[in-house]
């Protein structure tokens, strides 16, 4: 045996389990001190007063079903029964009548102890137990005599099921269960199916393409107002439009069953859809125009129609189920749900065709909260299954979102590593050219200049204190704290400042603190651009006094060197010197790695160098390393 088979056979099973559990519930045994009427005496009699005893009575078993034992009868007829009492009893009795259709009054000893309206408008009373209370002093030791009237409607089943007779304390209890069963929370049920189909409405019309909740709204309000008709009565209300409702809403329900069935199992729209669902709405006011004596005889092959497309809903379940992974329990609960549903209505159908004993036939009123119950467990378990997945993906998605953020760290790390790389690289590649061009340059004009002996011993010296003064610039660059002009400056500083003292020079000095470098190696070129306008201040300017500031103005480092000797060009009309040219020319050079720009200004009263670069951090400077030939 499959799965599926297996399935379907625990959802026959449960459906079974319910509707006999409905069944024991419901049904009525009289305890043995008790006097349970089981045989009456019959005559058929629209007479308000009973019969005599020489009248035509015949014998009936209770209950009776009018259908068989006055088939095509309605109006009045009565029944009369005779008990013995050892003695009158002290406490209050009473009458217990579990199934009456369709009103009864009810006489003890001749005297009226209750019962129904007698005229007028029927009142439908088959879904309620009904208890008259009995005085103690209507009783009589010996012989007593009870007479019933039954009034019957042309287009309800009439009947009298069994009569118990005694103590209202012991007959009191079963009264109280049969109505908790058969009124009370039906009725409990049916006003809380109400709310959810009114929820479920405001949901449709919040989101009106999702057609099933529509549906599910409908079915549920339309099928919760039906089943009032199993304990309530509606005098003000005819009995012809009454039943038309009673019977037209269950192919109605039937109907909405059947295409809730279909949207939920996935199944496309189709036009049998709009068909039945407007044949079952045409069959309100059929059923309202036909007579009594038709509404009567459709009553049954309407009832078998509503259960084959009943039946017909839990074949197109059961397709689905085998057609589709089904995932979760709300399925198998639907499809429980619906068997037993099924079978509820196949008894209450099996009363109605007398194929059971007379009774209530009110066991659908059970079907209506369990069917809906269990669509709304499975709407909700489908819904919170696709909330779990979107959940499971959610968490994917955001476990692969860490792994590549892991990735990229890792890649990004690996690309810092290589810029660490290529920046040593850079900073190599620099030193050894400044050092090429710089120093190394001068070496070997000094090793030349010594080699042919075209230079004196002071000459000689003052190239190698040049070499060392590179040599230092190079140190100074590469201190830790490379990007600090304050301390490279300071040790430029306290070398230069002996040489202008010899020379004659009075050295200002004005550096802003805390300045720092736009990037690595910017610190050699801008203290090479200071030894140079040093150098040539000291050489061709014949000054007296040099200053040195730097300072940070509008995102801008700038740095002046200023002295106030004869200008580049001074005397007029003199070339300026070939080694001040090679000079300005390399500050320039210096000035473009940098990213920035060199101002000259030169006049009688003195010379001007000015430095623009970006500051730390107000904008991109690369730079470059020294050109070589």
């Amino acid at each position: 045996m499959n799965r599926l088979a297996l399935r379907l056979l625990l959802a026959l099973v449960l459906g079974l389990a319910v509707n006999a559990a409905l069944l024991l519930f419901m049904r009525d045994e009289s305890p043995r001190q008790m006097i349970e009427l089981t045989e009456m005496r019959f005559i058929k009699s629209d007479d308000p007063a009973p019969p005599g005893e020489r009248a035509p009575w015949v014998r009936r078993t209770l209950p009776d079903n009018w259908h068989q034992s006055n088939p095509g009868e309605s109006g009045f007829g009565w029944y009369r029964a005779a008990f013995e009492l050892e003695q009158v009893p002290v406490e209050s009795w009473a009458a217990y009548l579990p199934s009456v259709a369709t009103t009864h009054h009810l006489f003890l000893n001749g005297v009226d102890i209750g019962g129904g309206d007698m005229s007028g408008p029927f009142q439908r009373s088959m879904g309620r137990p009904l208890l008259d209370p009995i005085a103690p002093q209507m009783l009589r030791q010996g012989r007593n005599e009870l007479l019933l009237r039954l009034r019957v409607a042309p287009n309800l089943r009439g009947g009298l099921g069994r009569i118990t007779l005694g103590p209202l304390a012991a007959l009191q209890p079963r009264y109280d269960q049969a109505q908790f069963v058969r009124v009370g929370l039906p009725r409990a049920l049916n006003i809380a199916l109400c709310f959810i189909g009114l929820l479920v409405l405001l949901l449709w019309l919040r989101r009106p393409t999702e057609r099933i909740y529509g549906v599910f709204a409908a079915l549920a309000l339309v099928w919760s107002l039906r089943n009032f008709h199993y304990f309530a009565s509606l005098p003000w209300l005819p009995s012809a439009p009454w039943e038309a409702f009673i019977l037209g809403s269950l192919g109605l329900v039937v109907v909405l069953t059947w295409i809730f069935m279909r949207h939920y199992t996935g199944l496309p729209s189709h036009r049998r859809e709009s068909w039945l669902l407007a044949g079952a709405l045409l069959s309100l006011p059929a059923f309202a125009l036909a007579g009594p004596a038709l509404a009567s005889a459709l009553r049954l092959p309407w009832y078998l129609a509503c259960a084959a497309l009943g039946s017909w809903a839990i074949v197109l379940f059961l397709k689905s189920l085998r057609g589709t992974a089904v995932q979760g329990t709300g399925s198998w609960v639907v499809l429980a749900a619906l068997v037993a549903t099924l079978l509820l209505g196949l008894t209450d159908l099996a009363v109605s065709a007398q194929l059971l004993p007379f009774g209530p036939a009110a066991r659908m009123a059970y079907g209506a909260p369990l069917l809906l119950c269990a669509l709304v467990y499975a709407l909700a378990d489908n819904y919170f299954r696709t909330y779990d997945q979107a959940r499971e993906r959610t968490a994917d998605l955001e476990r692969r979102v860490q792994e590549r953020t892991r990735e990229l760290e890792a890649t990004h790390e690996r690309l810092r590593a290589l810029e660490r790389s290529a920046t040593v690289a850079a900073e190599r590649e620099r030193l050894m050219g400044d050092m090429h061009d710089g120093m190394g340059s001068q070496l070997i004009t000094t090793l030349e200049a010594v080699e042919r002996g075209s230079g004196d011993a002071r000459e000689v010296a003052g190239m190698l204190r040049g070499c060392l003064d590179d040599l230092r610039l190079l140190i100074d660059s590469l201190d830790p704290t490379e990007h600090s002009l304050q301390l490279a400056l300071g040790n430029l500083r306290y070398r230069l400042e002996p040489r202008l003292r010899a020379a004659g020079i009075a050295l200002e000095w004005d550096v802003q603190d805390g300045l720092r470098l736009p990037a690595a190696g910017a610190g050699l070129q801008v203290l090479r651009v200071v030894q140079e306008a040093v150098t040539n201040a000291v050489k061709h300017a014949g000054a007296t006094r040099l200053r040195v500031r730097l300072v940070e103005e509008g995102g801008e480092l700038v740095l002046q060197v200023a002295d106030d000797g004869r200008g580049i060009a001074v005397p007029a009309g003199m070339p300026v010197p070939p080694s001040a040219q090679r000079g300005i020319q390399g500050m320039r050079m210096r000035a473009r790695q940098l990213g920035g720009s060199l101002e000259l200004a030169s006049d009688v009263e003195g010379t001007t160098l000015t430095l623009r670069m970006h500051a730390a951090g107000g904008g991109p400077t690369q730079v470059e390393g020294p050109s070589r030939a």
